[in-house]
């Protein structure tokens, strides 16, 4: 697994976790956002965003995929996150969906631009 990654572009930006399994994808759209203006945390499954989700208080939204590998997959991870962090925005990316409740849904492929535009309507943005 790639360890989480921090690059931020500047302290005032929105704060965005990205939980991806696939690193292409991960890095893609995260690449993405960076352009967008936002500050991305990136987590390659559930375990690993909720150990950022607990030490990083300032993460506005999470965007997770729904399916990914281990004990957790992203229907379970939005369980929890509404369960300890409900002020978090949550976005689900999936080509499968979710019955989990989200502020936005997106299917995959992505559409990058859609992407962008579905982050800042959910942030008010």
């Amino acid at each position: 697994m790639v360890p989480a990654e921090l690059i931020g572009t500047r302290g005032e930006d929105p704060v965005i976790l990205v939980v991806e399994d696939e690193i292409l994808i991960r890095m893609s759209v995260s690449e993405h956002l960076r352009n967008a203006g936002f500050t991305v945390i990136e987590a390659g499954d559930a375990d690993e965003a909720l150990r950022l989700l607990r030490v990083r208080p300032d993460i506005m939204l999470m965007l997770t995929d729904i399916r990914l590998p281990g004990a957790m997959d992203g229907s379970a991870l939005i369980r929890v996150v509404r369960s300890e962090r409900p002020q978090v925005k949550v976005i689900a990316g999936s080509g499968v969906g979710t019955a989990e409740p989200v502020d936005g849904a997106i299917k995959k492929p992505y559409d990058y631009e859609a992407v962008i535009r579905l982050i800042e309507s959910v942030l008010n943005r």
